[in-house]
C-alpha cells in the first residue's frame, strides 16, 4: 500500500525536477543564468527539503486511502502486492485531482491560465451558478472530512490502542501548529497610557486617484456585477469622509515611495532615490528620517506593516515598526526557494495552512502564497485581537493589487473585460520580465498594441481594483464587528498611480513625465470619525499625510519632517490652497522618449545590478551607476494649472517642457518657448529645488497670481 503511493510521489517529485530544470534552461536573463552557476548548490538543497514534504504526504494519504484500497482488493482476484500498489497509485492520483480541483475554491491563485483548460475543472462549470456554494461546500468540505473520519475509524478499528494514540498525536499536531505555536510567537502588548484614535492606512499599489468611482470614475462595462462599478466599498467610506482630489507621490516607486510616506521626506532629503539601494544607503538613510511609526510607539502605539509582495520594502528599509507581516520579494534566494517550492506543487496543494508553516516556515514570506486574501485574513485576525486590547494601533496595510501585471483570479479578471476577447491579455498583461530587465525596447511594443488590447488592459485594472476594494470591505466590516469604527482613523491610498494608454504614454510608472502626470497622482480618503465629509479640490502631497496624522494625534511633528499638516482643512479651521507637487523619477527599466531630446544612455536592470550576498541576497545597484542614474532622472514641478518637466540630455544640459494642463491635460503641447514669461519662474523654482533641494510655494513662484 505504501510503496504504491510512494511510487506515485516519486514520480511526482522528479516531474517536478524536471519542470524545474526545463523552466530554468528557458530562461533568457543574467540571474536565470546566476542561479544555475553559483546557486546550484543551493537550488539542490531546496530540492533536497522538499522530500520531506513528499515523505509527509505520503504517509498521511496511505493511512487515508488504506480502508479504500483494502476494501477494492477484498473484492478482487487480483490480490498480490503489485496490484495493491496499482490500486493505491490509482486512488492517490484521483485524490490529486479531486485535490487540485479544490483549488478552485479554496486558492485559486496558485492555478495559472492553462490549467483551467484542462477537463476536470470544466466539470465544476456543469454544477448551476445557484447551487454552487452549497455544492462546493459538499464537495469540498464535507467529502473529505467525511473521508478522513472513515480512514480514522477503520485504522482504529483495526489496529486498536496504537491507533488511537497515532490518532490523538495528529490532532494535538494540528491544535500545536493552528492555535499554541501562533500564539507563543506573538508579541505581548503593553497597556495603553491614553485614550488615542487607532490608525489604520489601507493602500492598493499603482491605485491611480482618478480610477474610483467617488472621483466620478465609470468603466467602460457597467453591466452584472460590473454595475456597482470598480469600488462601491471605498465609495461609501468616501461619502463620510474627506477626500482629496489632488495627492501627489514625489516618486513613482514603491520603496522610495513608502519611505518618504513614512517619513514625511523628498526622495533627494531621505537618499533612497531608486528601489535597488545597497546596505549603507539605507543605513544612511535610517539615521536621516525620523519615521512616524517611531513617534507613535514612544506614544504606546502598536505598529504593523502587514502586506504581500509589494510591501516586501518594509524589511529592507525599516520604518519604525515593531512588527512586519510581508512578502519578501526583492530577495535572489526567495526568489529561487519559491521558484522551487512551486515546482513542486504538492506544498501549494497541501501545506498553504498553519501546519505546512510550521513545517515550512518561509511560505509566510513567499509572494505566491501571501495573496491579497491572505492579507485581508490577517488584518480581520488582528482586528478581533485589537478589540481586546487597551492599546491604540498604526498600521499600514499594504496590497499589490494594481500593480502590474493587473493578473487576477475570477472574477476579478473578466468582471470589466470584454467577454469576447480571446488574445494574450485574458487574465494578465503579457508581460515578458526577460526584456523588462534586459533591455528590450518595451516602449516601441507598448505603443503598438491595438485598441481591443488596451481596453483590455484598461479592464483588467478595474477588475483589480475591485479586488482591492473587496480586501477594503471585509476590513471595514472586522472594524465594525469588534466595535472599533468609532475610535479608528482609516486612510485609503497609494505609493503611485500608473499610466493606462493615456495620449502620450503606455504603462508603468515612476519612468517618465510625460503626459498628464497620472502615474503620481494617488487616492488621499481620510476618515477621521467626527470631522465632517468633505471633498477638497486643492492639491495635496503624500509627505503631507504624517505631518496631519501628528496634529491629529497630538505627536510633536519633528524638525526634518519637509511636508506640511493639511488637518486644519479637514476640521474647517485653515483655508486651502494648492500645494505644488515636485516629483522625480524612479529606477530607469525604460527610458521613454522625449521628442526632440537625446537622453543619457543607462544599461538595462539586469547589468547595472548584482546579488549582494552580505545584505540579505538583495538586489542591489552597482556603485558606477549611482551617479549616472540620479543624472539621468526626469524631475517635474506642477502647479495648479501649468507642469514644467526637466529632462536632462546625453550633452549634460537640461531639457524644459512646459504645458498647461488646465486646457491640456495630457501634456501633449509643449509652451516653453511661447510662454516665457511663465517658464522662467518655473524653471528657476525647479532648478532651486534640483540644485538646492529648497521647495518654493506657487505664491513664491508666481508672486502676482498663477497666469
Amino acid at each position: 500500500m505504501l510503496a504504491g503511493v510512494a511510487a506515485y510521489f516519486a514520480f511526482q517529485y522528479g516531474a517536478a525536477i524536471w519542470r524545474l530544470a526545463n523552466q530554468s534552461t528557458g530562461m533568457e536573463n543574467k540571474f536565470s543564468k546566476l542561479a544555475r552557476d553559483e546557486y546550484l548548490g543551493f537550488l539542490a538543497w531546496q530540492n533536497v527539503r522538499m522530500l520531506v514534504a513528499y515523505a509527509i504526504v505520503a504517509v498521511l494519504g496511505a493511512v487515508i486511502l488504506q480502508p479504500f484500497v483494502s476494501w477494492w482488493t477484498g473484492r478482487s482476484r487480483f490480490v498480490r502486492g503489485w496490484a495493491v500498489a496499482l490500486r493505491a497509485v490509482a486512488l492517490t492520483a484521483v485524490a490529486q485531482t479531486y485535490c487540485t480541483m479544490r483549488l478552485l475554491d479554496t486558492r485559486p491563485y496558485f492555478l495559472n491560465e492553462a490549467s483551467f483548460g484542462h477537463w476536470y475543472f470544466r466539470i465544476i462549470d456543469w454544477i448551476p451558478a445557484g447551487v454552487k456554494p452549497g455544492a462546493f461546500f459538499v464537495l469540498f468540505t464535507v467529502v473529505p472530512l467525511a473521508v478522513v473520519v472513515i480512514a480514522l475509524g477503520w485504522q482504529i478499528k483495526r489496529r486498536g490502542r496504537k491507533a488511537w494514540a497515532a490518532a490523538a498525536v495528529m490532532l494535538l499536531a494540528i491544535v500545536l501548529a493552528k492555535w499554541a505555536v501562533p500564539a507563543m510567537s506573538r508579541p505581548t502588548q503593553a497597556s495603553r497610557k491614553g485614550k488615542h484614535p487607532n490608525i489604520l492606512i489601507l493602500a492598493s499599489d499603482s491605485l491611480r486617484g482618478d480610477k474610483l468611482g467617488c472621483a466620478g470614475y465609470r468603466p467602460k462595462r457597467t453591466d452584472g456585477a460590473a454595475a456597482a462599478g470598480v469600488s462601491p466599498n471605498i465609495d461609501a467610506l468616501a461619502a463620510k469622509s474627506v477626500r482629496f482630489e489632488r495627492c501627489y507621490s514625489p516618486i513613482g516607486s514603491t520603496m522610495e515611495s513608502g519611505v518618504s510616506f513614512m517619513s514625511s521626506q523628498y526622495p533627494q532629503t531621505h537618499g533612497i532615490r531608486q528601489m535597488y539601494p545597497n546596505r549603507d544607503a539605507v543605513e544612511k538613510a535610517m539615521r536621516s528620517v525620523t519615521p512616524m511609526a517611531s513617534l507613535l510607539r514612544e506614544r504606546g502605539y502598536q505598529t504593523s506593516a502587514i502586506g504581500d509582495w509589494c510591501a516586501g520594502y518594509c524589511e529592507v528599509v525599516p520604518l519604525g515598526f515593531e512588527d512586519i507581516s510581508v512578502s519578501t520579494f526583492d530577495n535572489f534566494k526567495i526568489y529561487m526557494s519559491q521558484a522551487v517550492v512551486l515546482a513542486h506543487f504538492i506544498v501549494p496543494l497541501y501545506f498553504d495552512n498553519a501546519f505546512g508553516y510550521t513545517v515550512f516556515p518561509e511560505l509566510e514570506s513567499f509572494a505566491q502564497f501571501v495573496t491579497p486574501e491572505v492579507v485581508t485574513s490577517r488584518v480581520e485576525d488582528r482586528l478581533d485581537k485589537a478589540a481586546k486590547s487597551d492599546r491604540p494601533f498604526f498600521w499600514h496595510v499594504f496590497y499589490s493589487c494594481n500593480h502590474l501585471p493587473y493578473r487576477s483570479p475570477e472574477p476579478y479578471c473578466s468582471l470589466f473585460t470584454d467577454p469576447a476577447y480571446q488574445g494574450k491579455n485574458k487574465t494578465g498583461v503579457d508581460f515578458d520580465i526577460d526584456s523588462f530587465i534586459g533591455g528590450t525596447d518595451l516602449e516601441s511594443k507598448w505603443k503598438a498594441l491595438p485598441p481591443p488590447e488596451v481596453e483590455q488592459i484598461r479592464g483588467l485594472y478595474d477588475g483589480r481594483t475591485r479586488h482591492f476594494d473587496d480586501c477594503v470591505g471585509r476590513v471595514l466590516a472586522a472594524l465594525k464587528r469588534n466595535g472599533l469604527e468609532d475610535d479608528t482613523i482609516v486612510i485609503i491610498t497609494a505609493d503611485h498611480g500608473d499610466d493606462l494608454y493615456e495620449p502620450g504614454v503606455t504603462l508603468g510608472h515612476g519612468l517618465t513625465f510625460n503626459g498628464g502626470v497620472r502615474a503620481n497622482m494617488v487616492p488621499m480618503i481620510v476618515h477621521v470619525p467626527g470631522v465632517e465629509p468633505r471633498v477638497i479640490p486643492e492639491s495635496v502631497r503624500m509627505i503631507d499625510v504624517m505631518p496631519t496624522l501628528a496634529d491629529l494625534t497630538g505627536v510633536e511633528k519633528p524638525a526634518n519632517w519637509e511636508g506640511r499638516s493639511f488637518a486644519g482643512w479637514m476640521k474647517g479651521t485653515e483655508t486651502p490652497e494648492y500645494r505644488p507637487f515636485y516629483g522625480e523619477t524612479g529606477f530607469p527599466f525604460i527610458q521613454f522618449r522625449v521628442p526632440g531630446i537625446e537622453r543619457p544612455k543607462l544599461p538595462p536592470m539586469d547589468e547595472m545590478t548584482f546579488i549582494d550576498k552580505t545584505f540579505r541576497y538583495q538586489f542591489v545597484l552597482k556603485p558606477q551607476y549611482l551617479e549616472p542614474l540620479i543624472n539621468a532622472k526626469q524631475r517635474c514641478l506642477r502647479t495648479r494649472d501649468w507642469k514644467i518637466v526637466c529632462t536632462p540630455t546625453a550633452d549634460g544640459k537640461r531639457h524644459f517642457g512646459l504645458f498647461h494642463l488646465a486646457s491640456d491635460p495630457d501634456g501633449e503641447h509643449d509652451l516653453a518657448a511661447t510662454r516665457p514669461e511663465v517658464l522662467a519662474p518655473m524653471r528657476a523654482a525647479m532648478e532651486r529645488w534640483i540644485d538646492q533641494q529648497a521647495e518654493s510655494s506657487i505664491r513664491e513662484i508666481f508672486p502676482q497670481g498663477e497666469p
